[in-house]
């Protein structure tokens, strides 16, 4: 499964972090697509945003979630977090 994964950080001031892994690009495809089968974007948590608190925009292909920072957890935790420590910034 090849996928494009964006991910957009949105600061509580307003500020926004985007980053993108284009899973076809990578050797290590097959442990990116088990990390977004994990995060099983089909299943998010409710959208619940607290005033002052930062918010996260996750793509998968045609797939997207909004999800408050509060929220975030277990494997869609580890999905934003990869994305945004390794993906590119575009």
């Amino acid at each position: 499964m090849l996928v494009i994964v964006v991910v957009t950080y949105i600061a509580p001031d307003g500020s926004l972090l985007r980053r993108t892994v284009n899973t076809a690009l990578r050797g290590d495809a097959p442990a990116w697509d088990r990390l977004v089968e994990r995060a099983a974007l089909d299943y998010p948590p409710g959208y619940r945003p607290a005033v002052g608190g930062a918010v996260y925009h996750i793509r998968v292909d045609d797939r997207m979630v909004l999800v408050a920072e509060e929220d975030l957890a277990g494997p869609l935790r580890e999905l934003v977090a990869a994305v945004l420590a390794e993906g590119d910034g575009r």
